[in-house]
């Protein structure tokens, strides 16, 4: 069996030891498990690179090959198709997989009917129609638009979160027995944590995540702020990068909080643990977020979380015993939650504890790649 993997995930073309190459690890562990259910099988990954990165064609794995295109949108368009029909030819391709169902989606549509193969398409969000994200530039309003018409087009759909799938019923009419459920998973959640770094946190609050709009660090800075008057001591670590850190850095100074808020940056994928475990509470303040990779991590590692109502959210955390669920931009329930935390710092461990049982029995790496491959198999119809 040989599957084509359509991806914009530009770390899969980093070396192993560098910074969040998490990613190349999982597809490798999915070409293991797919040559061990079928014998002969291979992945082929065409991957948008990022500016700067040299696209050259790597071998990674007797089974496992990627093939790199420009990072510019045309330039993956062209490549991407011309590449992919290569590999038809060359070695039959019998499914194919798309990261979304936006340009990717195209391509594979474009794709599917030339190599008379199935077609997987993923939707990494809850929907399309979220008013949030839609609201963030017109280009968005673009994507949903092509997004649902590749989305009906598709042999099968792949989310990651019961909440989507439920949309793909109700609003795209696509049948529930075309719909897979398997969330993204992270390798943090076999971690092992020992007795001395469980509880070594001290009044941090911690936010990790790309510094953009969508992820709501402005609620999180202004509700901290109201979290200060009541606890002194509390610091406020943010981890992570984007365009909108500067805009941040000048909103912490704006409400005096210059000497509690630490801008860590981009840190490797490895340490992220290091922080998780000095952290009292993790905070995901997102406008809109389909799972929330963050909220696996932290619970994973026995961290309570406080995130706002998304429904990446809703289908991790039991409000009330592994963290909380807020309203989205609501500054003082975010406040209120964060700080009942830091003052009852029992029931703080109590809910990181839960949470991490949750994790560990539902987002088991092993388990998830397993499901992926056999989604695989079920689609192409083998």
């Amino acid at each position: 069996m040989n599957i084509l993997l359509l991806s914009f995930d530009y770390t899969l073309l980093l070396e192993p030891t560098a910074t969040q190459s998490e990613a190349r690890r999982r597809q490798l562990g999915y070409a293991r498990e797919l040559r061990r259910r079928v014998p002969g099988s291979n992945l082929f990954i065409v991957v948008r690179s990022a500016p700067g990165m040299v696209t050259r064609p790597a071998t990674i794995a007797d089974d496992l090959a990627l093939y790199p295109t420009p990072s510019s949108a045309v330039g993956f368009l062209s490549v991407a198709y011309r590449c992919g029909c290569q590999l038809c030819s060359r070695h039959g391709i019998d499914l194919i997989t798309s990261q979304s169902p936006f340009s990717d989606g195209l391509v594979a549509s474009l794709l599917q009917s030339r190599c008379k193969a199935k077609w997987l398409a993923q939707l990494h969000m809850s929907s399309l129609d979220n008013p949030f994200w839609l609201a963030e530039s017109r280009a968005n309003r673009l994507r949903a638009w092509l997004g649902k018409s590749m989305l009906r087009r598709a042999d099968a759909v792949r989310v990651v979160s019961e909440s989507a799938a439920v949309w793909l019923q109700q609003s795209l009419g696509i049948a529930r027995e075309r719909v897979f459920v398997i969330p993204v998973g992270t390798a943090l959640v076999t971690e092992p944590v020992s007795a001395a770094k469980e509880h070594t946190a001290g009044q941090n609050i911690l936010f990790v995540g790309r510094l953009r709009v969508e992820k709501g660090v402005s609620t999180l800075l202004r509700a901290f702020q109201r979290v200060k008057e009541q606890r002194h001591d509390a610091t406020l670590v943010i981890v992570g990068d984007g365009p909108e850190r500067r805009n941040l850095e000048e909103l912490a100074l704006t409400l005096g909080l210059r000497e509690s808020v630490c801008f860590v940056g981009m840190v490797p994928y490895e340490q992220l643990p290091e922080f998780y475990t000095k952290a009292d509470v993790v905070v995901l303040p997102s406008l809109h977020e389909s799972y929330g990779r963050v909220i696996v991590e932290a619970m994973s590692l026995g961290r309570p979380v406080v995130a706002t109502d998304t429904e990446g959210a809703r289908d991790l955390i039991r409000h009330g015993e592994t963290g909380f669920i807020v309203p989205v931009q609501n500054v003082q329930a975010l406040a209120s939650r964060i700080s009942y935390l830091l003052w009852n710092s029992r029931v703080a461990r109590k809910m990181g504890d839960t949470a991490r049982q949750f994790v560990r029995r539902t987002q088991n790496p092993q388990a998830l790649c397993t499901a992926q491959v056999e989604m695989w198999l079920k689609v192409a119809g083998l």
